[in-house]
């Protein structure tokens, strides 16, 4: 009996023991679970738990805190004693006399160029720059019980992102008050404290994301840390730790140019806040060295909104975008205060092209206070955009440039500044954000009307059109490689699998980049930021510009592949050159897949439906479907723009037209084109007029599988009627090189080292071979005459033929490295 009674325990004891191994292990799978579903780290879990239970302080809490970030940095320069720190450096501890003496001859330079502005709003920060600026007592001492009446927001990671800044930058212009008493101060010096260190809270942590709401955050912690007076050891090292975040930023800035979530995320959320940081920067440090390169940043970011301003007064699309692509309300207090920092009187002259456009709603009514705050003056436009005219743009600026070089990639090229002008944007960058699209290698075309367009809405976040259309590479004018069965699933949102034949989805719903570095050892691990780069880009003013670009990892490739195993693409190539006399666009592309039967396929998106030759339905009607044919020339008329398409390479094709109500927003869901079964992703879509939504796309494919297939296509765009001249194609001789005539020039594309080419000799053109290696060297026979040209830095050859013979004879030495 005792030994039946010993084991029953024994084994009861193994049941419980097991039964609560078993549950341990259960709870322990299912804060796993619960972890990546809602994407937070243990760390971040624990303090909200302990934030629930209300215990935000003490030894427990303090475990869990996040370790100090940049607590080694060495501040740069010093703060200022005097105010204000952040503006009007120029009466920074003038007696007040002098001070009110200065901004009347500011204003009187307001009422000479009928410039006014009232100064009549109750915002915190408005009341204190109104009794700077006018020296009213009643004014400042409002002003006063608006700063002690403020209270401390708590910052989120991302949206709601804390009042700290705008208690800071009140208190620095109504420091010398004379109503001040030393306890109010003291209770508004704590209040900074309290906010800098709400900040630095989340910045030490990792779920603020560098280009998003960590850049907002790190710019509100650098005013906060300017403005504040006490300089106790603690706080101190709380404003060098302010200040390295800024700096990172300020990097971050300077890696991309542009800024990557697209630009309603950065007018309505970065820009101002990222320009009055600079300001603190600049105004508020003596003996700073680094502040050549924040004003610099900041004068690129407003450079990028110059360039990128379409013909039509709207600023081109990026990434996730919104209504304030039309340039109204947010966008000219940016402009205005980078051109005060800097003196940059193109910026003055744009800020008078937003005057113009939008009048007083160029200043949003609930801080057109500011403009008198923000706008100097005493910043002249140069010549020519007194009025707010952009066309005499073209004396000041190149017409083509690029924004973050090596990393983003974000060019423009245009024929000019003037309404008829034709447009050019084109992209081919990595990976930054979750508002960033999947677009390496995109470009649009923009003369007298949108032609070629970024396709796509932006609705709901999580939605099937998002998702599955509009971030992705079917969505823009690049390049899709469609394989049977690729497996797409970049996290738990994507609840079915679409293989649409695009590039890879790194960091489509969320991201945690905690800083520069941390993003750079992101693009090779982790989740893989790497994309297109750019080996070349050369303008040649008033000739061409040429830019060449590598897509293969943003693409799945053998060396990473997420969808399958051994990768779809071995190399996927982008050339693009704007002959600028002749405004004709050539791309040539070359894309070489891991097997024959994955379809290339080369796109461009249209707001109207294409016109083509031989056009029969494969499925759906005429106005409303997929229609195909083997035609090389389409046709694309809106509004006032015309757009011929020239499809000189394959030259055996498939050319086919899907859109329409049904089929706008289609794709192959299966990465399967032998059986048009896709999905029309609508659900989520958001037709706001200020999105170039595509009704329609031309999609180029081969009409026989091979693994290297090359694109060469010519877009001549022109206003009202379509131009009459057509490019030919030239026979090379050869496989790899493609070229073609136009009316000025003869472009070969491809040419290697090797077998000659020749070619029929064309006179009075220019001969361009562009694609070569800087330096190399090449041989060419023009009419018995034999010379050595020799590759430009960015691997051009341009030469003008005069009168050359019949047959040209073109070959490429080696180049130095090969």
């Amino acid at each position: 009996m005792k030994n039946w009674a010993g084991r029953l325990t024994k084994a009861l004891r193994g049941y419980l023991m097991l039964t609560g191994l078993l549950a341990h292990v259960a709870a322990l799978v299912a804060v796993v679970y619960l972890l990546r579903h809602y994407e937070v780290t243990p760390r971040q879990a624990a303090v909200a738990v302990l934030k629930r239970a209300g215990i935000q302080q003490g030894p427990i809490y303090d475990l869990f805190l996040p370790s100090p970030r940049y607590a080694d940095h060495k501040l740069d320069g010093r703060v200022r004693r005097t105010h204000p720190r952040i503006l009007f450096p120029e009466v920074t501890g003038k007696p007040a006399d002098e001070r009110l003496e200065w901004f009347r001859q500011r204003s009187s330079l307001y009422s000479s160029k009928k410039l006014s502005h009232p100064c009549d709003s109750g915002d915190i920060v408005a009341r204190a720059a109104c009794w700077l600026m006018k020296g009213d007592p009643n004014t400042g001492r409002r002003a006063l019980a608006a700063i002690l009446d403020s209270r401390v927001e708590t910052p989120a990671a991302s949206g709601k992102y804390g009042n700290g800044w705008r208690i800071a930058i009140a208190y620095d212009l109504l420091h010398d008050f004379e109503g001040w008493q030393p306890s109010q101060r003291a209770r508004v010096e704590q209040k900074l404290r309290q906010a800098l260190k709400k900040y630095l809270l989340l910045l030490d942590g990792d779920s603020a994301s560098l280009w998003h709401g960590r850049a907002t955050l790190a710019a509100e912690a650098w005013i906060t840390a300017v403005a504040m007076d006490r300089r106790t050891p603690e706080d101190e090292a709380l404003r060098r730790r302010a200040q390295g975040h800024f700096l990172d930023t300020v990097r971050a800035m300077e890696l991309t140019g542009a800024w990557p979530e697209g630009y309603n995320y950065w007018i309505n959320n970065r820009a101002y806040k990222l320009a009055m940081a600079g300001a603190a920067y600049l105004n508020g440090l003596q003996g700073a060295r680094k502040g050549k390169e924040v004003a610099e940043a900041l004068r690129r970011a407003a450079y990028w909104n110059l360039y990128g301003t379409r013909p039509d007064d709207r600023m081109e699309a990026l990434g996730d975008e919104g209504p304030r692509v039309d340039l109204k309300d947010e966008t000219r207090r940016f402009i205005d205060l980078v051109a005060q920092l800097t003196d940059d009187r193109l910026l003055a002259g744009y800020s008078r092209y937003l005057a113009k456009l939008h009048g007083r709603e160029s200043y949003y009514r609930g801080y057109r206070w500011g403009f008198q705050m923000l706008n100097d003056p005493r910043v002249a436009p140069m010549p020519g955009m007194e009025d707010g005219d952009l066309e005499s743009l073209g004396i000041y600026l190149p017409k083509a440039t690029l924004f973050g070089p090596r990393w983003f990639n974000l060019a423009f090229i245009r024929s000019g500044w003037d309404p008829d002008a034709t447009f050019i944007s084109f992209r081919a960058g990595k990976s930054f954000t979750h508002h960033g699209h999947y677009d390496a290698g995109h470009f649009t075309l923009f003369k007298g009307a949108p032609l070629a367009i970024n396709s796509g809405t932006y609705g709901p976040f999580i939605s099937e059109h998002r998702l599955h259309y509009t971030i992705r590479t079917v969505a823009k004018n690049s390049l899709l490689v469609l394989r049977p069965g690729e497996k797409v699933h970049p996290n738990r949102f994507f609840d079915k699998n679409v293989a649409a034949g695009g590039q890879r989805i790194t960091l489509p719903t969320g991201s945690a980049i905690t800083s520069t570095r941390d993003w750079a050892e992101k693009l090779h691990s982790g989740p893989y930021l790497d994309g297109g780069s750019v080996s070349a880009f050369d303008h040649e003013p008033g000739d061409y510009t040429y830019i060449r670009a590598d897509l293969t990892a943003a693409y799945n490739t053998p060396q990473h592949d997420e969808g399958g195993s051994g990768g779809k693409v071995e190399r996927v190539q982008r050339e693009l050159l704007y002959l600028e006399p002749e405004d004709r666009l050539i791309l040539f592309d070359r894309v070489t897949t891991v097997r024959p039967d994955y379809l290339p396929k080369w796109l461009l998106h249209t707001i109207t439906r294409p016109e083509a030759e031989g056009l029969k339905v494969l499925k759906g009607k005429a106005d409303n479907g997929i229609l195909e044919t083997n035609a090389g020339e389409v046709r694309v008329s809106n509004g006032r723009g015309r757009l011929r398409v020239e499809v000189l390479w394959p030259r055996q094709r498939r050319v086919r037209l899907l859109g329409g109500p049904d089929y706008r927003f289609y794709v192959e869901s299966d990465g399967d084109d032998s059986d048009l079964d896709g999905e029309n992703m609508v659900a989520g879509m958001n037709l706001k007029p200020w999105f170039d939504a595509g009704s329609w796309r031309i999609e180029v494919q081969p009409a026989q599988p091979r693994r290297r297939n090359d694109f060469l296509v010519v877009l001549t765009p022109d206003i009202d009627d379509f131009r009459p001249e057509t490019v030919r194609a030239i026979d090379t001789g050869n496989a790899s090189a493609r070229g073609l005539s136009t009316r000025n020039h003869l472009v070969l594309f491809g040419v290697t080292p090797g077998r000659p080419l020749r070619i029929r000799g064309e006179a009075d053109k220019q001969l361009l071979l562009p694609g070569l290696e800087p330096g190399q060297r090449v041989r060419l026979n023009a009419g018995g005459n034999t010379l050595t040209l020799t590759a430009n830095d960015q691997g051009v050859v341009a030469w003008p033929l005069g009168g050359a013979g019949e047959r040209l004879v073109i070959e490429v030495e080696p180049s130095r490295g090969g």
